[in-house]
């Protein structure tokens, strides 16, 4: 085992087995993990299930370095299942139940794994012992050769790809075990406090900031499944829970439960945090003053999983007007079109170096697109400004970017400008086509309960009076009774685009 450490903060790359291993051994009665039902597991019983799925494993002939694709449903069963494969020293590939058709055979094709875990497949074999959990192997094909990434990955999480083919990205336990002390420390999380689990398991940073979290730091994982705002509050309460993650729909529904009276309770956090999309400042702060709860936005990626974060002693403001600071040992940069760092306090593409990184992406599965700097930054793909204080601030998506006859209109800032009007409870700003111009700009909007509807005069007076430039304002608005989710809880883009293409008759 090795041990690494940046400014205070140590870590090592053991595996997440060894880390709960280590835990059970010296207090094997203590709590691991609560579920959704409210059945409490000690770590002694998750243990006995993890190592009845690691015989089945061993039996069926797996071995190290193996994928294994495990359905990420939040149950106790499919924990001790991530235990088990990290035992045999397999690599866990997470994927959401509800993954598309599509998504799920290009997995098939291109992925390697030699074995599934799930509830789903009827044609599996059930594992004894294991509640639920059905194994099937695939044939095993010639070895195919390991490079230093794959004796390193430890797991491997699904996200989009701009071709329409899922990226695997790969990452290893030292990765990990440096993203979950990161937070740990900036949460100052003590010996079994507990955490809740609301985010999805089927991607690198849920899986990374639920079982690994929970299950290699020692830290009880409180598990609301399906999402309910005020079943959330109300099991953080009961279990004392101290940290937790989320995105803004999530802290919205949350905040909306107070508002309504459902709650009127003040949070045991010690601090959430919160990434994926962004975020009003008026909604951190209806955070803090009906719940009780410090927000802090969170930097970070699949790629490199929440790499910067504000901290509890951060002011309001800060916390609402900035994306944090980097990790101990990892550095953020902007860079120019021509990948040259920029100065401090000048707009670029966001481009990070540390030790969250991940290894690589897997073969057929985005390996194209990895690219790094000379300096060995990972493009993320982002806008940001870092000053010279050290804090940063994303400010956009370089993909998200409106052409309008040659002028570029970033959909962030539109949406910011948006999310001010009162009668607008969520907005996101998306393209869609025009003969003449190429792009033009559409609001998808959503109105708050009691507001009457909103026309298009109607919004862009609005952004007149705030002083938003009139080359940024849309010309179109689309309202719409519900905005479209993707599994993680972000605002699903691309479908709402569609959908308002074909509203609008532009298709």
């Amino acid at each position: 085992m090795t041990t690494y450490a940046a400014d205070g903060l140590t870590w090592t790359d053991a595996s997440l087995w060894q880390q709960f291993d280590a835990g059970y051994e010296a207090s094997p009665d203590t709590l691991a993990l609560v579920e959704a039902d409210g059945r409490c597991w000690s770590r002694a019983e998750l243990h006995h299930t993890a190592t009845a799925i690691t015989q089945a494993l061993q039996k069926s002939g797996i071995r190290a370095h193996d994928r294994i694709m495990l359905e990420g449903n939040k149950t106790a069963p499919t924990i001790a299942a991530a235990l088990a494969i990290s035992c045999v020293g397999a690599v866990v590939c997470p994927y959401t139940p509800d993954l598309g058709k599509a998504e799920r055979q290009v997995l098939e094709e291109r992925l390697g794994h030699i074995a599934l875990i799930s509830v789903s497949e009827a044609e599996a074999q059930p594992i004894p012992g294991a509640h639920g959990l059905r194994l099937s192997l695939r044939r095993r094909h010639e070895p195919r050769p390991l490079d230093e990434a794959d004796t390193a990955a430890a797991l491997i999480g699904f996200t989009s790809g701009t071709t329409g083919v899922p990226k695997g990205v790969m990452h290893s336990s030292a990765a990990m075990n440096y993203t979950v002390r990161a937070c740990e420390r900036v949460a100052s999380l003590e010996a079994n406090d507990s955490i809740i689990g609301v985010v999805p398991l089927g991607s690198a940073p849920g899986f990374t900031f639920t079982v690994h979290f929970s299950q290699a730091l020692g830290h009880p994982l409180v598990i609301v499944d399906p999402w309910d705002a005020l079943r959330a509050l109300q099991m953080m309460e009961q279990y004392s829970c101290r940290w937790g993650i989320c995105v803004p729909t999530h802290l919205v529904a949350m905040v909306e439960c107070a508002k309504s009276g459902q709650w009127t309770s003040r949070s045991p956090l010690r601090a959430l945090a919160v990434g994926g999309s962004s975020m009003t400042p008026d909604l951190l702060a209806d955070a803090e003053q009906l719940l009780g709860i410090r927000a802090l936005r969170m930097f970070g990626m699949s790629e490199c999983m929440g790499h910067a974060s504000t901290l509890p002693s951060d002011s309001l403001e800060r916390r609402q007007h900035s994306d944090g600071t980097p990790f101990p040992g990892t550095r953020d940069e902007a860079f120019d079109p021509d990948l040259k760092m920029l100065p401090r306090g000048a707009r670029g593409q966001a481009g990070v170096k540390g030790p969250s990184l991940f290894l690589k992406y897997c073969e057929g599965l985005g390996g194209q697109e990895y690219r790094l700097t000379e300096e060995g930054y990972f493009l993320t793909g982002d806008e940001i400004i870092c000053g010279s204080d050290n804090y940063l601030k994303v400010v956009g998506r370089l993909k998200d970017q409106i052409i309008r006859g040659g002028y570029n209109i970033d959909p962030a800032e539109v949406e910011a400008a948006l999310q001010r009007h009162p009668a607008i409870e969520t907005a996101i700003v998306v393209s869609v086509p025009h003969a003449r111009l190429g792009e033009q700009a559409c609001a998808i909007c959503r109105i708050r309960k009691g507001y009457p509807p909103l026309q298009l005069s109607g919004l862009t007076d609005h952004l007149a009076v705030i002083g938003l430039s009139k080359k940024k304002w849309p010309e179109h608005l689309v309202i719409v009774e519900e905005m479209i989710y993707t599994a993680t809880g972000k605002l699903n883009k691309k479908l709402m685009q569609k959908a308002a293409i074909s509203s609008l008759g532009l298709g």
